[in-house]
């Protein structure tokens, strides 16, 4: 009785991950995980992005905690610079140059975008190895911060520093960090 206790645990639970898989697909090819990098409020998604920070996880930061908006419109504002990188690399190499239309597109698309996200991961390390304090003012945010929900959006706020806040936006389900310094002007009616 107890190894079909046992086995049919194992199944539910091996029936349960995938379910849990398909329900943030990979971004970037990088593997969203909810147990270690939690987005359900403000404060864990703040938590999870020095999760990844102490991690080294720039890329994890750019693909599922940073505000999807951003990262897109960033990363198309270099995407063609990469592709023309990326277009040099394939044709110098001998299955490259074999490969013609929308299959070359395709692999010289995804070269690009794999070294777009890297150097805006990049980018990002070097800012918080550059400018310590960020990061300091980060977790201080992240274990003194009163955060305010608005719905859609919240703020995280030091009753001792006006001139500064981190904002979150949430999409779905999830909460992301916004890369933004400054309260948006409210919308008129």
């Amino acid at each position: 009785m107890r190894p079909f206790f046992a086995l049919s645990i194992a199944l539910l639970l091996a029936a349960a991950a995938p379910a849990q898989l398909k329900e943030v697909p990979p971004r970037f090819d990088i593997i969203h995980n909810s147990d270690l990098y939690p987005q359900r409020t403000p404060q864990e998604t703040l938590r999870s992005v020095l999760t990844a920070i102490a991690g080294d996880r720039y890329d994890y930061i750019v693909a599922h905690l940073l505000d999807p908006d951003y990262v897109d419109a960033r990363l198309n504002t270099t995407q063609a610079y990469y592709e023309r990188l990326a277009a040099e690399q394939v044709a110098a190499t001998a299955s490259g140059a074999a490969l013609r239309g929308p299959e070359l597109q395709a692999r010289v698309t995804d070269i690009a975008t794999r070294m777009n996200v890297r150097q805006l991961a990049d980018a990002m390390r070097k800012k918080i190895a550059d400018e310590p304090d960020n990061l300091k003012d980060l977790r201080r945010f992240a274990r003194d911060a009163e955060f305010k929900d608005a719905g859609e959006t919240a703020t995280a706020t030091l009753k001792d520093v006006k001139d500064r806040a981190v904002y979150f936006k949430k999409v779905g389900d999830r909460w992301f960090l916004e890369n933004r310094k400054e309260e948006r002007p409210r919308a008129k009616e």
